[in-house]
Parts: structure tokens; C-alpha cells; sequence
């Protein structure tokens, strides 16, 4: 993936693209940029589409954060889950999509998605569609009582917007059950901050977990010469692709093109604003029917025969030993193990956001971890906004994907300039 992104942009250069924050601190005097815009904290998918949708409306906005951090710490080996139709990010004219990348840059179309080929296509959508991303880190965000917002940053510059947008992924919430929060790090990592495979070469390597991330983090391990078991309380499941093979016609059915959920399912969770509607018990079912732990099924073949599979096991106790961990199975099996990593998935809880403000913080108002959102993902603060994980208990499980980030796009900037959505 080493072409160069030389395509021209398919919205033109709009005015004040390329103004910076310092030039626009400079209008306003040192330190403070004391200007009315919308300022989206996160530079990931949810970041980008978000800042796309309130340039296009004409809005005066910033994005803090660097450009797919996150994304950028994964292993250069993952493929992505979701299918080449639900991987875009968003665009009010809906133009800078996967297929008008591999048209204006040449790129082959590659599934699944190789990391690296994301990657490249984000970057090249933040040249098309993003106005301006400053890369300075959000360590303060407390509301004015005269309306609005200030930011502080990390480097001391800080920031005052009219609208703030919420684009945390879910890398801040790696779920590390009790049972091993107090082992040494050197030795129990989360799946969310294991990058060096080759490393364990020739150690035995437990993952714990039956999802997606537990099994690709398998196969890698394996790929790399760790000696790996995936230890899973439940089955160990793999995506059913079968009715994808129908006729294109009922396929479109059955599926939405954003591909989260088995058949049927998948339309009503591609409709967020409906599932915002049903009851509380009815979006919980459809969450953990939509998104149970399951393996894509391109991954199948590198995991079975491949790695040990223990299912329906849990670890019951943990030990360190002379040379790693001693785990004590509900089967009454012992395994010892050189590392061990939680593919145990994430928990989104708005409290664990260290840079909003006390005050904030007590005026916003919850349901358990989650912040109450209206259509407009808007929280009980006026012009704070909450896309992506953390709009999951509202809106359904198409905030943990990629494809989520275009409904809460078009909403947060209908809201922002009063246009019905």
C-alpha cells in the first residue's frame, strides 16, 4: 500500500481549508482562540464523518486529536470485520466512499480489508472532506456560563466553541474482568494493546474470549510461532455467510448494506433512530443478538487446526508462577503460560473520560455508564455531543462499527444548524 494520494479532491477546495488553530488564536490574542465553532474531540472514523457533516453545512469546525491513532496502534497484520459496503466513512455528499477511492487513486479493491488499505483510504478522505485537524490533546472541557465551551490542551493552548462532538473510540474502555486486574502487565495484556506478536515466538500464549478481536489476536499469535490456546466460557462461533449467497434481491432484504446483524435484524439495526424508540429490554436483546462473539468467517480457516480451542471454559483462578501465569480451568485443568490477553471486549462509561470537568460531569445526566442522548445524539448539556460507543445504549449496535458514523453524522449537524432530521 506505498501508492501516493494524488487524487484531486471531489468537493473542491473550500475557503479557509488550510487556516490553523495558531492563526486563528492569533485573531484573538495568545493562548485563547475565542471563536463560535464546533469542535470534535477524536480523529477516528466517528471524528472524521462528524467533522465532515458540519463543514458541509458550512460550519466553522476543528477536529482535535491525531488521525486514526488508535487505528494506528493495531497490529499491521488485522483485517477488518465489516464488509466493503458498511467501511466507508461519511460525507453529506456521500461521495468520498471506499469505491471512489479505488476509483480516483488506482488502488485494487482488496477484501477483506487489509489495515494498512484503511488506513490509507482515511487519510485520503481527511484530505477530501475534513477542513482542518489539529493534533493537540484534549485534557480539559468544561461548559461557560455565558454558553458554550472551552477546551483545554495539553500543549496550553486552549479553545472555546459554541459545539463540542464526542468521538472517543472504544480503545478507552478495555474491559479487564477482576479476576486479573491485579496480575503484572509484563504478563496479561488486553487485546486493544498487543501489537508485538513476533516477539512470542515460541512462548505459550492463553487468549481469553470468543469475539472477533480474541480470535484475529489467535491466529496472529500463531502466525507469529506462539504456541496459542483461545479459552472461551461460551461456543466458539463463526459468522454464518450462507444467505449471502442468495439472489441479490432478497439478500437486500434480509441485509442492510451496513451488515451488522444476522438476517432480518440487520435492517432494524441499521436504522438507529428507530431502535432509539423501542424499549430499553428489546435494544438490549437486539445489541446482544446483533453483536454476539463470533469470528468472521474469512478467519475460520486460520484459527481451526490451527489453535487450541477450549470453549465453554472459564478461568476460576490465576497465579503467578516461576516462569509466567498458572490458570486454574472450570474443568479442573491447569494450564501455565508464558502471557496471557483479554479478548474480554469494552465497557463505554462517559466516567472514565478523564478530561471532562467535575462540574460537567454532575450535570450530565446518565443511564448507568452511558450519557442520555436525544435524536440529535445530543446529551442534557446543550451543544455536547456523544457519537459512536458511547451512543450505543440509545442507538443499537451500529455505533460499535464503522458504518455507524454516518447516522450520527447527518444528526449532530442537522442539529447544529436546525435543519429537521
Amino acid at each position: 500500500m506505498t501508492r501516493s494520494l494524488t487524487a484531486k479532491s471531489s468537493r473542491g477546495t473550500h475557503p479557509g481549508r488550510h487556516r490553523t488553530l495558531s492563526a486563528l488564536a492569533a485573531c484573538v490574542g495568545p493562548g485563547v482562540t475565542n471563536v463560535q465553532t464546533a469542535v470534535v474531540v477524536g480523529a477516528g472514523p466517528y471524528g472524521l464523518s462528524a467533522a465532515a457533516h458540519l463543514w458541509g453545512q458550512g460550519l466553522p469546525v476543528t477536529v482535535l486529536g491525531r488521525p486514526m491513532e488508535s487505528w494506528e496502534r493495531m497490529p499491521a497484520g488485522m483485517l477488518l470485520e465489516s464488509s466493503w459496503s458498511a467501511s466507508s466513512l461519511s460525507d453529506p455528499d456521500g461521495l468520498n466512499t471506499l469505491d471512489r477511492f479505488v476509483s480516483d487513486t488506482g488502488m485494487p479493491r482488496v477484501e477483506p480489508i487489509p489495515l494498512p488499505y484503511f488506513l490509507e483510504y482515511c487519510a485520503w478522505f481527511r484530505h477530501q472532506a475534513v477542513p482542518m485537524v489539529d493534533t493537540g490533546r484534549v485534557c480539559s472541557l468544561r461548559d461557560l456560563t455565558d454558553g458554550g465551551f472551552r477546551l483545554q490542551l495539553a500543549d496550553g493552548r486552549a479553545l472555546e466553541a459554541g459545539r463540542v462532538v464526542v468521538a472517543v473510540g472504544l480503545e478507552r474502555f478495555p474491559h479487564v474482568p477482576e479476576l486479573f486486574g491485579a496480575l503484572p502487565p509484563d504478563l496479561v495484556t488486553h487485546t486493544v494493546a498487543q501489537r508485538d506478536f513476533a516477539g512470542l515466538a515460541g512462548a505459550d500464549v492463553a487468549v481469553i474470549g470468543a469475539g472477533q478481536s480474541a480470535l484475529e489476536t489467535a491466529a496472529l499469535l500463531h502466525e507469529a510461532g506462539a504456541r496459542t490456546e483461545v479459552i472461551a466460557r461460551g461456543p466458539i462461533s463463526w459468522i454464518d455467510r450462507s444467505l449471502h449467497r442468495l439472489h441479490p434481491a432478497l439478500r437486500e432484504l434480509l441485509y442492510a448494506p451496513t451488515d451488522v446483524g444476522p438476517a432480518g435484524l440487520s435492517r432494524l439495526v441499521d436504522r438507529p433512530l428507530l431502535v432509539r424508540r423501542l424499549p430499553r429490554r428489546l435494544r438490549r436483546a437486539a445489541t446482544a443478538r446483533a453483536v454476539r462473539p463470533a469470528g468472521a468467517h474469512w478467519l475460520r480457516a486460520r484459527v481451526e487446526h490451527a489453535v487450541r480451542l477450549t470453549p465453554h471454559t472459564a478461568v476460576v483462578d490465576t497465579r503467578v508462577a516461576e516462569h509466567g501465569l498458572r490458570l486454574q480451568l472450570s474443568d479442573e485443568s491447569v494450564r501455565y503460560v508464558d502471557r496471557l490477553v483479554l479478548g474480554t471486549g469494552y465497557r463505554p462509561d462517559v466516567r472514565g473520560l478523564d478530561f471532562l470537568a467535575p462540574d460537567l460531569l454532575r450535570r450530565l445526566r446518565v443511564a448507568g455508564p452511558a450519557p442520555v442522548l436525544d435524536r440529535w445524539f445530543e446529551s442534557s448539556v446543550p451543544g455536547l455531543h456523544f457519537v459512536g460507543a458511547l451512543a450505543e445504549h440509545h442507538f443499537g449496535p451500529l455505533c460499535r462499527f464503522v458504518a455507524g458514523a454516518g447516522p450520527s453524522a447527518r444528526q449532530v449537524a442537522a442539529r447544529a444548524v436546525g435543519m429537521p432530521a
